[in-house]
């Protein structure tokens, strides 16, 4: 449960944070393609952190070798991730949430070194001072609260896919 509580939270965060910076560049209020306040890339992303994370842990590496190593991996990763999902959106639901092709440094149509080195920076914010001060709240998230938020989330998928394909 503590997984899945993760990956609500962030996917919740996600559709936040997407929420300001369309407000804040004038962009449409809607940042996603899920009904409700989702957007799970937000939480595949950290759950994928998180898990990088423990495992540099297991390696004894000094605090700044951890830290760079870890900027390193997840720009990568994350742009990875980031790839894979406009791909996936594009051919599942016909739609392109994102497009960096007018960012001076885009490599594809969904992946921007400008963009991908702040998703290193954020997760450096998100690994190293969020989570680690939101992790006993999320460990004592009611069961209840979790699997209604699961189910709703649920709902909302198969409501999504439906209305795509």
């Amino acid at each position: 449960m503590y997984i899945l509580t993760i990956f609500l939270s962030y996917s919740f965060f996600g559709f936040i944070f997407e929420t300001i910076v369309s407000l804040v560049t004038g962009g449409k209020l809607n940042s996603g393609i899920m009904f409700g306040p989702w957007t799970p890339i937000y939480g595949f992303g950290v759950l994928i952190m998180l898990f990088l994370k423990k495992q540099l842990k297991k390696l004894n590496l000094k605090k700044y070798q951890e830290i760079i190593v870890f900027f390193l991996s997840i720009v990568v990763i994350l742009s990875l991730l980031e790839q894979t999902g406009g791909m996936l959106l594009d051919k599942v639901f016909h739609k392109t949430l994102w497009d960096y092709s007018n960012l001076k440094f885009h490599i594809t149509k969904y992946i921007a070194l400008e963009i991908s080195l702040g998703w290193g920076l954020g997760a450096i914010i998100i690994g190293y001072i969020i989570h680690p001060k939101l992790k006993k709240y999320f460990q004592k998230m009611p069961f209840v609260i979790t699997a209604i938020a699961a189910l709703i989330f649920s709902i909302d998928a198969i409501i999504t896919f439906l209305k795509y394909v």
